[in-house]
């Protein structure tokens, strides 16, 4: 007899599996030992917070397989439950150094997200390119874009990158002469535009195209020698197949495996899979969480570093990720970059969690009131993951965020 599992159960068995890890090693990590000997105090377990954290988990987790399991919602919603709604139910068990407010935080948004999922928008008269237009304007625009990257950085090509020779030696020497429109349009190309080419391309046989896709997608590489370049395209052939549903199952099935998989090799002394993957992705934006709620408490930067700089005078000689990194982590050259929650809490305390919540929630709620085939999920992951690890704006400006609006709603929405 098969065993068939729900949705909900790969929550609960991960939900749990991911409790066990973080109690059986992942706080026992050198980081949490650092910040916890600050205080005097240890990363302990209450039995009262588990129940109460498990209470919470029940609640989100009834309302959230209650969603339409075919709709963009529900999948950005589990996105931001899987990797900061659970870390921060788990790890709010250690209730000698988890703040009771930050677990609040962490609901607000997911019941933000919930809520404002709920908002749809008419997008029924505004037009949309098809296919083969859309992807001859990403052309155009791919063509033109590269010019001033082909300018500046084309005399410090190395081709050696392609073997990875020299990697760091390029990123350095690009990094020296980069410039606002290569930071605000880098990621833009590399993680939407030239992806959706070379998927388009795919889509309408155009095996010309194709090619100068990938090529493109070779040459922005070759433009600092960043390997991040070829993970749009990843992650969007990877999912491209599934539907929103099976997306959920194969992510929550797999994670569930990989913790399996970790702690057994941590029984016998094989810690780097779960220091690369599960502490890292899932544990460190609730430990840096606890980190930037402690420094910024009572003394706002009141966004000094960011849009309003040339209003409000910055504080500190060092940038706002290497006081972390050097405070909690004794390492000065560490950027202990953050999510929405720090973020917001760095530049206004609670009021500006709930502006950096309350412009997620409308960025996906416009993205929820279009009609966006299943296909084209993976892009949409790449920014969940932007949201939870770097400043609210950046990720706007920066990391494709407005841009990937602007191809959700006159690209990628399907009128029928």
């Amino acid at each position: 007899m098969k065993l068939k599992l729900h949705i909900k159960h790969y929550f609960v068995l991960y939900f749990f599996l991911l409790m066990a890890l973080y109690h059986y090693k992942i706080k026992t990590y050198f980081y949490w030992n650092y910040i916890a000997s600050l205080s005097n105090s240890d990363f302990d377990f209450s039995f009262s917070r588990f129940l109460l954290a498990l209470c919470i988990f029940s609640g989100n987790l009834y309302f959230l397989t209650r969603e339409n399991k075919e709709k963009l919602s529900f999948i950005i919603l589990s996105l931001f439950f899987t990797l900061l709604t659970i870390p921060s139910l788990i790890a709010f068990t250690s209730q000698n150094m988890y703040p009771f407010k930050l677990m609040l935080y962490h609901q607000g948004l997911f019941w933000a997200l919930f809520l404002f999922s709920k908002v749809k928008l008419n997008f029924t008269k505004v037009p949309v390119f098809n296919k083969t237009q859309a992807l001859y304007l990403l052309l155009v625009i791919t063509i033109i874009g590269t010019l001033p990257y082909l300018l500046i950085y084309g005399p410090l090509i190395n081709i050696k990158n392609l073997l990875l020779i020299d990697v760091y030696e390029t990123r350095t020497a690009m990094g020296q002469i980069s410039n606002p429109y290569f930071g605000y349009s880098y990621s833009v190309f590399t993680k939407i535009i030239i992806p959706l080419i070379i998927i388009f391309s795919l889509e309408l046989k155009k095996r010309i195209w194709l090619i100068v896709g990938v090529s493109y997608l070779i040459l922005f590489y070759l433009f600092g020698a960043h390997k991040t370049v070829y993970v749009g395209l990843f992650v969007v052939l990877a999912f491209y197949k599934f539907s929103y549903s099976q997306a959920v199952k194969i992510i929550m099935k797999y994670s569930s495996i990989g913790i399996v998989v970790c702690i057994l090799l941590a029984m016998v002394q094989i810690d780097y899979p779960w220091i690369l993957s599960f502490r890292r992705i899932h544990f460190i934006p609730a430990l840096l969480d606890i980190c930037y709620l402690d420094f910024f408490e009572g003394k706002p930067l009141y966004w000094s570093e960011s849009i309003l700089k040339r209003l409000v005078a910055y504080p500190y000689e060092v940038p706002h990720v290497n006081l972390i990194g050097e405070t909690y982590f004794k390492q000065p050259d560490m950027a202990a970059n953050n999510g929405l929650i720090a973020d917001g809490y760095m530049n206004l305390g609670s009021l500006g969690v709930l502006i950096n919540i309350f412009l997620v929630s409308v960025f996906f709620m416009i993205l929820n009131s279009l009609k966006i085939p299943p296909k084209y999920f993976g892009l949409f992951i790449l920014i969940v993951f932007s949201f939870l690890s770097s400043s609210t704006f950046t990720v706007f400006l920066t990391h494709g965020a407005i841009a990937l609006l602007l191809v959700s709603i006159f690209v990628l929405n399907e009128k029928k």
